[in-house]
């Protein structure tokens, strides 16, 4: 990715977390078990590409215009590529890591998950119209499910609230979901699940608290953590995914 794409998305992120309370967030629907008694047998849509990450939430450059961005980009950027290599380097794929515990934790609920083929989009691939979430506009009609699962990745990868010591290094991950039935018009739930809240901006998400074993003062010490460090990641898409399984 070049350094333009890089600052379009860290410019995206900036006008986010400016917009507040009017970013369209997935609306809080939550899911009647008895309405929807006869759901056992569940498609779960293709997801958008998404990539582990690197981000400071807050950092001082992104309120500087396009120098102050290009900035805090040039000290973010091989950060992030560490990151990533550390991933490959121990051959973690998060879809699949969260396709699994999902898989387990619906069934262990009743569950029975089909999962749309490809599971994840590939790079540059033509997706459909989505919302700002990550969540489709619009759904077609499906003859062999009870319902359809629409599943996206937010930030996934290690965010910190700031650049301070206060504000640690931890693994993140933004789930949105939307459970529609068969006909595709009729929604049976839709959420966001955030595993380590340090995005201001998003309206009262399904939170949970993160693993108090991987959190990194400052980055150095995020590096010094090497494969320890994508075990964290592992243990944050598991939680997200059994979280997402709690709501249904």
């Amino acid at each position: 990715m070049n350094r333009f794409h890089w600052m379009s998305r860290l410019a995206a992120v900036a006008v986010l977390l400016a917009l507040g309370g009017c970013v369209t967030a997935p609306k809080h629907l939550a899911y009647n078990h008895e309405e929807a008694a006869s759901t056992k047998r569940i498609v779960v849509l293709s997801m958008r590409h998404s990539d582990i990450d690197l981000l400071i939430v807050n950092n001082p450059g992104y309120s500087f215009g396009l120098i102050g961005m290009a900035i805090a980009e040039a000290n973010r950027a091989p950060k992030s590529h560490w990151l990533k290599d550390e991933v490959a380097r121990d051959h973690f794929d998060h879809v699949v890591e969260f396709r699994a515990a999902l898989t387990a934790a619906m069934s262990a609920r009743g569950y029975e998950l089909r999962w749309s083929d490809p599971v994840q989009l590939p790079d540059g691939a033509k997706d459909v119209a989505r919302e700002q979430f990550g969540l489709r506009k619009a759904y077609g009609p499906v003859s062999d499910a009870d319902a359809q699962l629409d599943v996206d990745f937010g930030f996934v990868g290690y965010a910190a609230a700031g650049s301070t010591d206060s504000a640690p290094y931890r693994p993140t991950v933004v789930v949105s979901a939307r459970l529609v039935g068969a006909d595709g018009k009729r929604v049976l739930f839709e959420d966001y699940i955030v595993y380590n809240s340090v995005f201001s901006f998003m309206d009262k998400p399904i939170t949970i608290d993160p693993d108090d074993h991987y959190r990194y003062p400052e980055f150095n010490a995020l590096h010094d953590a090497g494969p320890d460090a994508v075990k964290g990641l592992q243990v944050a898409f598991r939680a997200a995914a059994e979280e997402l399984a709690k709501q249904l």
